[in-house]
């Protein structure tokens, strides 16, 4: 029998369109939840399969001993594609000269990711090779005609082998992002390696397996071959890694899209609390008459879980059919933009987007649902009483626990949760109290203003803790809009200012001392815009406060270290330079420049300074070719490594180098239509390398290019969710207008009199929301850019104006359009929706 009533309620209270809030607050969650899931989860895929391009593969195994052949057999058991690559430094000989190569020994296969690009003369635009070198013949840099004198079908020489030089490589997609100690790549067949006779015992040679296959394979890989790495000689990567430019993009894209998302489910969650509250309060009354024809809790429990279950179900199942719907139609259109498929996601957005559907109808509902049981027979007489309210401490413990436990499920990080979560919640408290002095300072203004005035005012003094919680859920919705549109323009003007259009796209190094004048005479002339040139020594720091450090620690230098009696170092000779002024893109942070100081002394970028715990006031011995020095620290830099410019971690003042003999790095820009002119301007330096970047350049724009897609949709979506809470929330207090409408009217008040106050008190309660809402955005934007992005701080003053505006002006609209059928009616209308 209640199962019946329990249906017939629903098909009647359908018709009637009383659940209308609550199913678009259910269906908006799944369908956020679901749509950002699947669209983050396939663009992420997309992003870091295109981005693993910068590897030539998903994953690369680095190692400074030859890797066991038993690893290589497992990746391939597992279906994972693998490729050899080796690469290590040797001279290489021809027209009687020679120059120090990286030479790079592949196996077929490579790239396993990305496009090698080759072409028939140097510094041209290549085309994509699908093919390898043929045995007995190398593919060299353009930089490396220029250095040896080639011409195409000349031979150079290896170790023992002599190899014809029939390509030049344009373009790898390995090439990484240093400049200092990268020198012109030669490529060979992997198979002609041992052939040269290079490789030797002790040999500084790194070899490296690449891999590539779906991310399923290489997590279960990862998961076996982890354990059996040396941390030591090992190393294991992925495009995630790291400190490049495209590293940093991906990472920062990735926190703002889990960011975003989270904020979405949070407003679509609210959305679903209020929605829910509302609609238990409109069935008292339906309870009461229950009662009183001698229904039990039981049977009444019965009959509203059922009804909302069933509720719920078809809200879940609408929600997921439009968020697929939603993130197929993006999908394809961003793929498009793109020019490329986006993998496809997993079961777990689908397994998301439910639970949240269920957890958020469930959990938000209980309460209400508690004291829409409890509602008295006696209502029907006295419709002022609600049944118990004692416990309303359970609501917040319940909604509180909801979320709390939706963020974990959502983001899998329990920290990041927690943060938002502690966070939220003590701004929720000072926004209340807030909120609370605001309406009352509103109140005594409002009683010196014209009788609209006066009538709104003292609506939300009278209205005053409702209007407290309707006033937080305002300014949450419009502080999360705010963050999200503020923090995506600031993301993506950061990335543009990193990657300017005129941003230096090649490198020229081992300019000789005496070529340093006419090198920028030769830029001025042809109107190329370049940076300063910076000498560059090779050298290496021995000590730091008189301890020695160990360029490379081993197990058995392990304990030595952590007693104290030796350091770990860089591993390796840094560059070296020296000038009289702080570097552009450089920031003191620690200490003081030297200015007209001629002693010796250096100045350390701070990441470096972290790792070797180095302080202002400490000193650095340093060898340069013999000879030995020691020099106190008395500055630290932060440096801009995403600038595509020179940039140190060691600068001297220019009496402590200046004696010592140097090469000297500059970057420049140069067109892509000049391209072509590169080899006649540097003729007069055959001693300098060139670099290109301009390859590099591109993808970084692309990657960030298709991330800017995403950002934006994730944003659309927020908004969606935001714009739901502020209809739901001006939905909620609906019912009580209803009866203020009715006693205005009764007592002579006019439709423009109602109407102006309803509009003045949304106006207030706008204002005063955005108003909050930019003052908590703010201060969330100033610890997210500094705790979580990595970027400056940045005040936004400018949205103290506009958001208090456009909070006032949507409120405003919104209540306005929500109200406007009631201010239409008249008092016998009115009275007749009322019983």
């Amino acid at each position: 029998m209640w199962h019946k009533i329990s249906f017939r309620l629903l098909k009647q209270e359908l018709k009637r369109g009383e659940l209308t809030i609550m199913a678009l607050a259910i269906i908006l969650s799944v369908t956020a939840v679901l749509s950002l899931s699947l669209f983050s989860e396939r663009l992420q895929s997309g992003l870091l399969e295109r981005s693993s391009e910068f590897l030539a593969a998903d994953r690369v195994l680095s190692s400074r001993r030859d890797i066991p052949q038993e690893w290589l057999e497992k990746a391939e058991q597992d279906g994972i594609q693998t490729a050899w690559r080796v690469i290590f430094n040797s001279m290489a000989f021809a027209n009687d000269q020679l120059e120090l190569v990286d030479i790079k020994a592949v196996s077929d296969g490579y790239p396993l990711r990305g496009e090698l690009k080759v072409a028939d003369k140097p510094f041209v635009e290549g085309e994509v090779s699908t093919t390898l070198p043929p045995e007995g013949e190398a593919w060299v840099a353009s930089s490396l005609f220029q250095a040896l004198s080639l011409e195409m079908g000349d031979s150079i020489e290896v170790g023992n082998s002599r190899f014809k030089v029939t390509k030049v490589v344009t373009y790898e997609p390995d090439v990484g992002f240093s400049v200092f100690t990268d020198s012109p790549n030669v490529i060979i067949r992997y198979s002609q390696l041992a052939e040269t006779g290079l490789i030797q015992p002790g040999s500084r040679v790194r070899y490296n397996v690449l891999f590539a296959g779906n991310p399923t394979q290489l997590d279960n890989y990862e998961s076996w071959l982890l354990p059996q790495l040396n941390d030591d000689t090992h190393s294991w990567r992925s495009i995630e890694d790291g400190d490049s430019p495209l590293a940093r993009a991906l990472n920062r894209a990735e926190r703002f899209m889990m960011l975003a998302s989270l904020l979405g489910v949070v407003l679509a969650a609210t959305a679903v609390a209020v929605a829910a509250q509302r609609y238990c309060q409109r069935n008292y009354d339906v309870v009461a008459i229950f009662k009183t024809l001698g229904a039990g809790k039981q049977q009444i429990r019965k009959i509203f879980v059922l009804h909302l279950l069933l509720l719920t179900g078809i809200s879940v199942g609408v929600g997921i059919l439009l968020g697929w719907l939603i993130q197929s139609y993006v999908i394809n259109w961003v793929a498009e933009q793109l020019g490329a498929s986006l993998p496809s996601a997993s079961w777990r957005p689908y397994a998301l987007a439910i639970a949240t559907g269920l957890i958020s109808a469930v959990m938000f509902t209980l309460y209400p649902l508690f004291r829409l049981i409890s509602i008295p027979p006696l209502r029907v007489l006295h419709r002022q009483m609600v049944g118990v309210q004692a416990i309303r401490w359970l609501q917040w413990i319940l909604s509180g626990g909801t979320i709390y436990g939706l963020l974990v499920l959502y983001s899998q990080q329990w920290w990041l949760s927690t943060a938002l979560f502690v966070g939220g919640a003590f701004a929720a408290g000072i926004l209340l109290l807030i909120g609370r002095v605001l309406i009352g300072a509103g109140r005594k203004a409002g009683m010196q203003a014209g009788s609209a005035w006066r009538l709104a005012m003292a609506g939300l003094q009278r209205r005053a803790s409702a209007n407290s919680v309707q006033m937080l859920s305002f300014s949450t919705a419009i502080m999360l809009l705010l963050l999200v549109i503020v923090l995506r323009n600031d993301l993506l003007a950061d990335w543009q200012r990193q990657l300017p259009e005129d941003a230096p796209n090649y490198f020229a190094l081992n300019i000789a001392e005496e070529k340093v004048d006419d090198l920028r005479d030769m830029f001025a002339r042809e109107n190329i815009e370049a940076t300063d040139q910076y000498p560059l020594i090779p050298g290496r720091v021995t000590h730091h406060n008189g301890t020695e450090l160990i360029d490379e620690v081993t197990k058995e230098d392990r304990e030595e270290v952590e007693e104290g009696d030796r350091e770990e170092g860089f591993g390796r000779e840094l560059s070296l330079t020296w000038r009289d002024t702080v570097p552009p893109n450089n920031e003191i942070v620690s200490g003081s420049w030297w200015g007209e100081n001629a002693e010796p002394q250096v100045s350390v970028e701070r990441q470096a300074a972290e790792r070797l715990e180095i302080k202002v006031g400490d000193t650095l011995t340093f060898n340069i070719g013999g000879e030995v020095f020691t020099v106190p620290v008395t500055s630290l830099r932060e440096a801009d490594w995403g600038s595509l410019q020179p940039n140190f971690y060691m600068i001297f003042n220019t009496s402590t180098l200046a004696d010592f003999p140097a090469t000297y790095i500059t970057s420049f820009h140069l067109d892509s239509d000049r391209k072509d002119e590169l080899y006649q301007l540097f003729r007069p330096f055959p001693e300098a390398s060139l670099i290109d970047l301009d390859a590099i350049i591109d993808q970084i724009r692309e990657v960030i290019s298709q991330v800017s897609i995403a950002i934006l949709f994730v944003l659309v979506l927020v908004m969606i969710a935001g714009a739901l809470v502020l209809i739901a929330q001006v939905q909620a207090s609906m019912e009580e207008r209803q009866k203020e409408l009715v006693i205005l009217r009764t007592l002579g008040a006019s439709g423009k009199l109602l109407s102006r106050s309803i509009s003045y008190e949304f106006l207030m309660l706008g204002a005063i929301s955005g108003l909050i809402a930019t003052i908590a955005m703010d201060l969330s934007l100033l610890i997210l850019q500094t705790q979580v992005f990595n970027m400056e701080a940045t005040w936004h003053w400018r949205l103290w104006l506009l958001g208090p505006i456009s909070g006032a002006v949507v409120v405003a609209l919104l209540g306005r359009l929500a109200c406007a059928r009631l201010i239409r009616r008249n008092t016998a209308q009115l009275i007749r929706k009322l019983i």
